[in-house]
């Protein structure tokens, strides 16, 4: 049997974290001391592009040249003052993905997409610079904000820990497993709904949520609702591990790519990235 559930973990773990350090060596370089680029997508506007990086309008019209700053073309590439050192942003290293530089900051991957205006995650190319707001460098921690919005942030990221928690233990899963899934597919966000429509802490797409909560739990399910959200996806998860015979990184991998593809196919170098960021990030909540 496989990582994860509490009489099994000790002896399953076997070279899962080996296999995931070995994995994220080549994976994750350092970060970089570079300025922080941002490619204009359509609909952009100057004020917008302020606003996701944190600087005023006037600055990026002066750090750019820009003539007028109600004409700016899709495709050109603006510098965003203030973005250099390690809290400015990353710069994507040949071999590097999406996921797996958000797992390094502890963000979700359409958090990423999102401050970065990138419509393909899978599109990203040596070189670019990426913004990672929100996140924690893995040289140092950002300093904590008194505010009372970063209070309540901390807050909520705390009460769905605790509800992961909960909800694996009663599965009778150790719960650094189900935590790594729900920082990889949506940094602990109810909120998230993907491009694809899968929803919420788990990121549980509609049709899965109505087969688990028919075949699994036996009641219907709100997936826009936190609890039913972790019940879903913990649920679907202990459900491949089953079916994987306890493998966790086929586990993962099914949870990803989707269990029927990885029977036929075995899990694909994109899935086997997605495992070796989840188990990762477990290393984390251990």
């Amino acid at each position: 049997m496989g990582d994860g559930r509490w009489s099994n973990e000790g002896r399953a773990r076997g070279g899962a974290v080996l296999v995931a350090a070995t994995l994220l060596v080549g994976v994750f370089p350092g970060v970089a001391h570079a300025r922080l680029d941002y490619r204009v997508q359509g609909g952009d506007t100057l004020s917008a592009i302020a606003a996701r990086h944190g600087v005023s309008a006037t600055s990026l019209v002066d750090a750019n040249g820009l003539d007028d700053p109600d004409r700016i073309v899709a495709g050109t590439v603006l510098v965003i003052p203030g973005g250099e050192g390690p809290a400015g942003g990353h710069v994507v290293q040949p071999g590097e993905t999406l996921s797996a530089i958000a797992a390094r900051y502890g963000v979700s991957t359409s958090a990423l997409a999102e401050a970065n205006g990138i419509t393909n995650p899978n599109l990203i190319r040596a070189g670019q610079h990426l913004r990672v707001a929100g996140g924690s460098s893995p040289a140092a921690q950002p300093a904590a904000s008194s505010s009372g919005a970063s209070s309540s942030t901390s807050s909520s990221r705390d009460d769905v820990r605790r509800l992961i928690t909960q909800e694996a233990q009663r599965q009778g899963w150790r719960p650094a497993v189900p935590l790594g899934l729900a920082m990889q597919e949506s940094g602990w966000n109810n909120s998230v709904v993907s491009s694809a429509g899968a929803r919420g802490i788990m990121q549980v797409m509609p049709a899965t949520g109505e087969w688990v909560g028919r075949y699994l739990l036996g009641r219907s399910l709100d997936l826009s609702d936190p609890a039913d959200n972790v019940a879903a996806g913990m649920a679907y998860l202990d459900h491949l591990y089953d079916r994987f015979d306890g493998d966790i990184e086929l586990t993962l991998a099914g949870y990803f790519e989707g269990p029927e593809r990885v029977v036929r196919n075995g899990a694909s170098e994109s899935g086997q990235r997605y495992a070796a960021n989840v188990l990762a990030l477990a290393d984390r909540y251990r």
